[in-house]
C-alpha cells in the first residue's frame, strides 16, 4: 500500500504541477479553471459564490474610485480656473477702485476750479462796475495770474480802461500774457 500512496501522491503532485506551468506560460487559465472545478463541488459552490460576488463588488469599486478620480482632477482644474479668474478680478477691482479715486480727485479738483472760476467771474463784474482807476489800483496788488483771469473775463471797453490805468509796463506784460487768451 505504501508503493501506491506515493505513486498518488506523486501523480498529484505532477498534475498540480503541470496545472501551476500551464497557468504561468498562458496555456490555460488556472484561476478560472479551479472555480469552475470548485462550483461543481457543492459544498464550495456557496463559498465560490461569494468570491465571485466580492469579485464583481471589487471591480464595481475600481470603477466607481476611477469615476471619482476624474471627478477630482475636473474639480481641482475648476479650481484653478476659479483661482485664476479670481485673481484676474481682484487686479480689475484694484484698478477700478485706483481710476475711482483718480476720478474722484479729478471731479473735486474740477469743483475746485469750477469755484474758483465762479469767484473770478464774481470778481470781474465787480470790477467792471469800478471805476477804472481805482480797479486798476487795486488789481496792481493781486498776482498777475489772477489779474490775467479777471481781465479775460471782462469785456474788452472795460479791460482796456483798467489796463490805461495801470503803470505802462504791468499794463504791457499783462497785455502780452492776454494775448493767449
Amino acid at each position: 500500500m505504501g508503493k501506491w500512496t506515493l505513486a498518488i501522491i506523486f501523480l498529484i503532485v505532477a498534475i498540480v504541477t503541470a496545472v501551476v506551468v500551464f497557468s504561468v506560460t498562458g496555456v490555460i487559465d488556472g484561476p478560472a479553471l479551479m472555480l469552475r472545478i470548485a462550483r461543481s463541488i457543492d459544498w464550495l459552490a456557496p463559498y465560490v459564490e461569494t468570491y465571485e460576488r466580492g469579485q464583481a463588488v471589487e471591480a464595481w469599486q475600481a470603477e466607481q474610485f476611477g469615476y471619482l478620480d476624474k471627478i477630482r482632477t475636473d474639480l481641482d482644474q475648476r479650481e484653478l480656473a476659479l483661482l485664476a479668474r479670481e485673481k484676474e478680478l481682484d487686479q480689475r477691482e484694484q484698478l477700478l477702485e485706483r481710476r475711482q479715486n483718480e476720478l474722484e480727485a479729478e471731479r473735486e479738483g474740477l469743483a475746485k476750479e469750477r469755484a474758483s472760476r465762479v469767484n473770478v467771474e464774481h470778481l470781474a463784474e465787480i470790477y467792471t462796475e469800478m471805476d477804472p482807476v481805482e480797479a486798476a489800483r487795486i488789481l496792481r496788488q493781486i498776482d498777475a495770474a489772477k489779474v490775467i483771469d479777471i481781465l479775460s473775463l471782462m469785456d474788452a471797453r472795460s479791460a482796456a480802461l483798467i489796463l490805461e490805468s495801470m503803470p505802462t509796463e504791468q499794463a504791457a506784460s499783462l497785455s502780452s500774457q492776454l494775448v493767449g487768451f
